[in-house]
């Protein structure tokens, strides 16, 4: 048998996330540069402008990735306060 320390588990875990932080902020500045807006001027433009699928299309992908990125921060969060359980 094994034993593995719970703060061991918290920083493997820890840079687990970080390496999906990374990947999803380097998506969200993808559109960023694109578009040469923030998602929520990103919105206002989508209002304003004629419809187009492809604006769409980037904006619902755009918007799940800080949605995402919020589930992220969460987690190194509740990972560097120790609020973990190992079953």
């Amino acid at each position: 048998m094994i034993t593995i320390d719970k703060q061991h588990i918290s920083r493997l875990m820890l840079l687990e996330v970080y390496s999906e932080k990374n990947k999803t902020e380097q998506r969200i500045n993808f559109f960023q540069n694109k578009y040469q807006k923030k998602l929520h001027e990103f919105e206002k433009f989508m209002q304003k402008t004629e419809e187009k699928f492809s604006y769409y299309d980037d904006y619902m992908e755009w918007k799940a990735y800080v949605k995402y990125l919020t589930g992220i921060n969460k987690k190194i969060e509740d990972l560097r306060d120790g609020n973990i359980k190992v079953a």
